[in-house]
């Protein structure tokens, strides 16, 4: 395969540039204390007065290097099953924060401490608490991902002048070596979202290339801890009642349709290690207490992608991150049993999993060959990453989906067998102070054998390649990035999502950050991105030209305004289009928090024949708001508009609504309610979801709730489906 031009000065760069320099980076220790703490928020046991502050906060974000208007101190002690952390954070202005659900805080003042056990810079722990005692937890690679859950205890305590609060966690919740080389990392940061000020400690430097913790401060002290080899169990029951029917014209209705489901399994994890983690699963329990949230599905050329959002496969989800999205866990879809090793040997980190899958997932968006729904498989992923240097990493993904013939398959897929692998390297090189590279290069298997079928129809089987560069330059006000990217035309990932193959992608991005001194805004941010596509021959496949401007205020809100020129390739012509696009976020009332976002101008009407397809006029709108009436209730509304016409002004050829509205109303930290109509105005379908929970810890569930359909049938909207359920789950910790 021939490297792009690009990659090779890349690879040149990172072969020939001199090692980045380490961090100087300041230290505090952890203090060990034998006296009992009780975690209510109020930092009154004398233990508190032994531990050292700090206090040394500066701004990050807007006026970097700065000193904050709000003063914070922190203090660590920790015992010998769990780390403590004591915050004090002074208010001048008043609280923005609510008593919302576990994870939902990152919308109102908080703090998180961010902990790298393994002491190398490439991932940390997250923990944060709002002024209400609400907890958050995630894991922080190059970004903030909140889907992982531990289970640890906060609380806080509201004062005139400012709140506590008490971090706890328990070192079982975290992988650490027994006896690591290198001391944690701690990093802290606290968000006060009325003027859009970040406060961390140490001072996080946006000038400085490579991963936030490299920046971080040394924890010391804890040399003797241990993670532990903990063993918890966490077994669950559901039921529900469903029926469904559809209309009988012109008589009305058909009669309603009648299924129990009952279920029960059991989810489990142990320590193998102090850094190793193993899970395993037996017919995992993955309804979900949320709906996925509704999607523009007309006039798209490419499959839809939802969020991942199952207990067992978030858990350790950042060890098989690549730079390509080579892994998209929802292509498992009904699993029977699953086991997953995560975690660190030796100097890899380090991620098994195996899964065997009743099939029904889509295929669309696996690239080459079939499109259709998987059958009954298995699937194997195998991914190890080596940290070097100053936030470097070597790492190797080997995976793979196996589907046996058989008679239970999908129809008309029963009389083959497929299998599908995949095999890729990665790495991720800080070149120097200010430049960053990330590369990876891989290369899929597939082949089908017709089981069952006649001989005329003969096995197929076909491999290709996959690859990306990109290399990233940042400065106190610049940022430059270039990429590429080129997907081979016989590439196929079933554990993966691309939505185009036989492609090879361009990209630059330049952006310049400026800061006044004074006026309304805080940050004005111009930026210019070029992205051009070419098909395998070397046909331009599609192109857009999108200078645009950034705009962050003093006063929580946020403004993008910009222009698209685009060339787009489909079928037999080539189409020229121009559109415009703007962005607006205002989050300074708490009580009514608002976006909107729009994109209008020429668009492709994609047709199944040219003779079908039009350069059209589109229009697509989508706005949110969150209402928030108390701080226990929260009413979060989105609207989605798309229409498409022939021509400004005309007749709409699509003229498609999707609304939904979550009302959350937390009586306590554990007992909720949710209620969650949707609908579309494409399928005049409406669901209305509602549902109450306990929720006494991640693991540790009681809710039961109720689904509606309803679809407009002889000018009335009928109601088409329901169901009633219930679950609970509870974790044993052994």
């Amino acid at each position: 395969m021939r490297l792009s031009p690009i990659l090779t000065l890349a690879l040149a760069l990172a072969l020939a540039a001199a090692p980045a320099g380490a961090f100087d980076r300041p230290g505090v220790p952890a203090t060990r204390t034998s006296d009992p703490l009780h975690i209510d928020g109020l930092l009154d046991e004398k233990a508190w007065s032994t531990a050292p502050p700090i206090g040394e906060f500066l701004l990050m974000a807007p006026r970097e290097s700065q000193a904050p208007d709000e003063s914070t101190v922190v203090r660590v002690l920790y015992d010998d099953h769990r780390i403590v952390f004591g915050i004090w954070c002074q208010t001048r202005r008043p609280l923005r924060a609510s008593l919302t659900p576990r994870d939902q805080i990152t919308d109102g003042d908080h703090i998180a401490v961010h902990l790298d056990t393994e002491g190398d810079g490439q991932h940390a722990y997250i923990f944060a608490v709002n002024p209400w005692g609400v907890e958050l937890d995630g894991i922080l690679t190059q970004d903030a991902d909140f889907k992982w859950d531990a289970v640890w205890d906060a609380a806080a305590h509201r004062e005139p002048d400012g709140w506590t609060a008490e971090i706890a966690i328990p070192f079982h919740a975290m992988r650490f070596p027994a006896h690591g080389v290198r001391p944690w990392r701690l990093w802290i940061r606290r968000e006060v979202t009325a003027w859009n000020e970040v406060s961390v400690w140490p001072l996080y430097r946006f000038s400085e290339a490579g991963r936030i913790m490299l920046q971080a401060a040394d924890l010391t002290g804890l040399e003797g801890t241990h993670s532990g080899r903990d063993l918890w169990v966490e077994p669950y029951v559901f039921g529900s009642l469903a029926g469904m029917r559809e209309s009988a014209a012109p008589a009305g209705m058909t009669p309603w349709t009648d299924e129990r489901t009952r279920k029960a399994g059991v989810d489990a994890q142990t320590a193998l290690t102090s850094a190793l983690t193993l899970n395993a699963t037996w017919n995992p329990d993955f309804s979900q207490i949320e709906a996925d949230a509704l999607q523009i599905d007309l006039n798209q050329r490419f499959p839809l992608q939802y969020p991942e959002k199952r207990p067992f496969f978030l858990e350790g989800a950042e060890n098989f991150a690549t730079p390509l999205e080579m892994i998209y866990a929802r292509r498992m879809a009904d699993p029977e049993a699953g086991i997953k090793l995560t975690g660190r040997i030796g100097a890899a980190n380090t991620g098994v999993l195996a899964v065997r899958d009743r099939g029904g997932a889509s295929l669309a968006g696996s690239g080459a060959g079939f499109d259709g729904l998987s059958w009954r498989g298995d699937f194997g992923i195998a991914r190890a990453q080596f940290p070097f240097a100053s936030g470097s990493n070597l790492g190797l993904l080997v995976a793979g989906h196996e589907q046996p013939a058989s008679a239970e398959g999908i129809p008309g897929r029963a009389d083959s067998s497929s299998s599908n692998g995949i095999l890729a390297l990665d790495s991720q090189l800080r070149l120097s102070d200010r430049w960053t590279f990330e590369g990876q290069l891989g290369r899929s298997s597939t082949r089908e054998e017709r089981t069952f079928a006649p001989a005329s129809q003969a096995d197929s089987s076909y491999s290709d390649w996959i690859g990306v560069a990109r290399l990233n330059f940042r400065d106190r006000a610049r940022d430059i990035r270039f990429g590429w990217r080129t997907v081979g035309p016989d590439y196929r990932n079933e554990l993966g999502f691309e939505e185009r193959v036989g492609v090879t992608y361009r990209r630059a991005n330049f952006g310049w950050d400026l800061f006044p001194q004074k006026g309304v805004a805080q940050r004005v941010t111009p930026r210019l991105d070029a992205l051009v596509l070419h098909d395998r021959t070397g046909r331009p496949e599609y192109a857009d030209i999108n200078p645009n401007v950034e705009f962050l205020f003093r006063k929580s809100r946020f403004l993008i305004a910009g222009f698209h020129t685009y060339e787009e390739h489909w079928l037999n012509r080539n189409y020229t289009q121009e559109r415009a696009h703007v962005y607006y976020e205002d989050l300074e009332w708490r009580p009514l928090t608002w976006t909107i976002e729009a994109q209008i101008g020429d668009g492709i009407y994609y047709g199944a024949t040219d003779a079908e397809s039009f350069l059209a006029w589109t229009e697509t709108y989508e706005a949110t708001a969150t209402l928030r009436p108390s701080p226990r209730i929260a009413a979060a509304t989105n609207v989605q508009h798309l229409r498409v016409a022939r021509r400004p002004g005309s007749g709409e050829v699509i003229d498609l609504w999707l609304l939904g509205v979550n009302t959350n109303v937390q009586f306590t930290k554990h007992l909720y309610a949710r209620f969650y109509p949707q609908y579309d105005s494409d399928a005049k379908h409406l669901d209305l979801n509602a549902l109450v929970g306990y929720l006494l810890h991640p693991g540790t569930v009681l809710y039961a709730g109720v689904n509606g359909g309803f679809d407009r049938i002889e000018a009335r909207q009928r109601p088409t489906r329901r169901q009633l359920f219930a679950k609970a789950s509870y974790r044993f910790s052994l």
